[in-house]
Formats: structure tokens, C-alpha cells, sequence
């Protein structure tokens, strides 16, 4: 038996690396598809008005793939699921939902980047806003989440909350 050089054991075990890095690459991208394809049939229970369907179909996308978008849409859901809810004259089930949709915001506005994401993390501080002005009753809280939201982007919305909150 000869002896391998040095050289074509290296070059084995780094086409062996490769070999691998692909599949985890594949991997990878098979996973975030699946994430999209929850994330889409989300969308659809949203159109079809199944507010409940949605938030599993999210909590799986995220459970997939946690990016800072799928939480903020997470959240997102969870937030009007809560208000349905809390309007339902479920108040306590509606904070408890409100509740945890707060936990999926802050997971977004966590992994957003403040430089380029100024627009969904002004989208989550606006609802983080809404939930403390309309179900938490907390109005400090309120406006210190609108401001960062109006500071972040030209959305009307936090404006005219500030506006309705200082007179």
C-alpha cells in the first residue's frame, strides 16, 4: 500500500468539508422553504379569517426559521387575534394573546437592524403602542413606543397617536 501525500489527504478532507457544507446548505434552504410555505398558508387563514389557524401556521414558521420578519409577522398576527379577542368581551384572554404578541415584537425589534430596518421596527414599536395605550391602559408606555416608532419612520399613524396622547 503507498502512502498518501500530504497534499491529496488535504485535498480529501477539504472536498469531504465541502461535500458537507453543500449538504448543510441544502438543508438549510429546504428548512426556510418550508418556513415560507407555513408562512404563505398564514396568509391564506388570514384572507379566509381564521385568525387562530394563522398564529399556528406563524408559530411553525418561526419555529423553522426565527428571522426577525417572521416574528415581527408573528406578532403582528398574535396583535389582532388579541384585539378580536379583548373585543370579543374576552378581556383576559385578549391580554394574555396581547402578551405574547409583545414577546414576538421585541424578539423582531431584537434582531432588526437599526440602520436598514427602520421601517418594520417602526411597524413593531407602533403596535407595541397600540397594545399599551388600548388593552394595557398604560399611556407612559404608550407614547414612549409611539415616539420610537414616529422617530424611526414618516408613518401617520404614531404621529397622530402622540398627537391624541399629548392634548
Amino acid at each position: 500500500m503507498l502512502p498518501l501525500s500530504r497534499g491529496l489527504i488535504f485535498l480529501v478532507l477539504l472536498l469531504g468539508a465541502g461535500t458537507s457544507f453543500a449538504q448543510t446548505l441544502s438543508e438549510a434552504q429546504k428548512i426556510k422553504s418550508q418556513a415560507d410555505a407555513f408562512e404563505d398558508k398564514s396568509a391564506q387563514a388570514i384572507d379566509d379569517g381564521n385568525l387562530d389557524q394563522a398564529s399556528d401556521l406563524m408559530f411553525q414558521a418561526v419555529q423553522l426559521d426565527p428571522t426577525p420578519l417572521r416574528y415581527m409577522n408573528y406578532g403582528s398576527i398574535l396583535f389582532g387575534n388579541g384585539v378580536s379577542t379583548f373585543k370579543e368581551d374576552d378581556q383576559v384572554k385578549g391580554i394574555a394573546i396581547l402578551k405574547q404578541a409583545e414577546v414576538q415584537l421585541q424578539k423582531a425589534i431584537e434582531g432588526f437592524n437599526t440602520s436598514k430596518d427602520q421601517t418594520y421596527l417602526s411597524q413593531c414599536y407602533f403596535l407595541l403602542g397600540e397594545m399599551y395605550l388600548n388593552a394595557f391602559n398604560d399611556k407612559v408606555k404608550a407614547k414612549e413606543y409611539y415616539t420610537k416608532s414616529a422617530e424611526l419612520s414618516d408613518y401617520s399613524g404614531a404621529k397622530e397617536a402622540l398627537s391624541k396622547l399629548s392634548s
